[in-house]
């Protein structure tokens, strides 16, 4: 890690596990995504985006799959990050 990578991290780190996979598992890569992968499956099936109850109701399963992987995303990078930065501060 950099320099400027360890002060982001430690900023990072101060905040906690959970604020960390809540703002930028659940709500910076979940949610974000479910609506993504809602738009364009929807338009890939239909060649058009039809704002109806069939794609309501892939955006409802979408927001509930993604943030579950958001959280495991969350977590995954929290760990791969910190080993680094441990290896970094020579821990």
């Amino acid at each position: 890690m950099k320099e400027q990578q360890i002060k982001k991290w430690e900023k990072t780190r101060a905040k906690g596990l959970r604020k960390f996979v809540l703002f930028d598992g659940v709500l910076g890569w979940g949610i974000p995504t479910a609506f993504l992968y809602t738009l364009i499956v929807t338009f890939m099936d239909r060649k058009a985006l039809v704002f109806d109850g069939e794609i309501l109701e892939r955006l409802l399963i979408a927001l509930v799959l993604f943030p579950i992987g958001g959280i495991l995303y969350g977590i995954w990078v929290w760990k791969w990050t910190e080993r680094n930065y441990r290896k970094a501060m020579g821990e």
